[in-house]
């Protein structure tokens, strides 16, 4: 008798360890699922913006009077010019075309893209306006802390960047 319980003891026993795999399994599962969520988003994220990152610095540059505006204003020039090239694919055609950033900049840590008024191409100060001409560059580089329009006939910048949703 004594070994007919010990024998229904193991094999209850082995019933709560079957039970346990199970849980482990699924448990192993959720966390790989989890891991694979947290790579994949990570590996489609843009590049951070940071000199010598995703972009290659252009540090000779013109003194001008933008330049000289911007440093009076407390921003340091990382680079020059940088000209972004873009492809888009149209019904299996390539179409090229490219941005131009004027100058980047840093003030207390922080990275701005700047671009310079032209006359050809005036900005409305609207929202409309505002996101068809200059929201290009607000998504190229999303880890910057905005960008700055300088006109440097009028003597003014203006740093432009995306509010969150909270402060909408």
């Amino acid at each position: 008798m004594f070994i007919i319980k010990a024998t229904n003891w193991k094999r209850g026993a082995e019933m709560d360890g079957g039970s346990d795999k199970w849980l482990m399994i699924i448990m192993v599962l959720v966390i790989v699922f989890l891991l694979w969520r947290v790579f994949s988003s990570w590996l489609y994220r843009p590049a951070p913006f940071k000199p010598g990152h995703g972009f290659e610095v252009n540090d000779q540059f013109e003194r001008t009077a933008a330049v000289e505006l911007l440093e009076r204003s407390g921003y340091e020039v990382v680079s020059g010019k940088l000209k972004v090239p873009l492809t888009f694919e149209c019904d299996n055609e390539r179409l090229y075309s490219r941005l131009y950033i004027d100058y980047v900049v840093s003030k207390d840590g922080a990275y701005y893209v700047v671009k310079e008024a032209r006359d050809r191409q005036p900005v409305e100060w609207t929202g409309t306006g505002v996101r068809k001409a200059l929201l290009p560059f607000l998504l190229l580089y999303p880890d910057c802390e905005g960008m700055l329009y300088i006109n440097g006939e009028m003597n003014e910048i203006r740093k432009i960047r995306l509010a969150n949703e909270e402060e909408y």
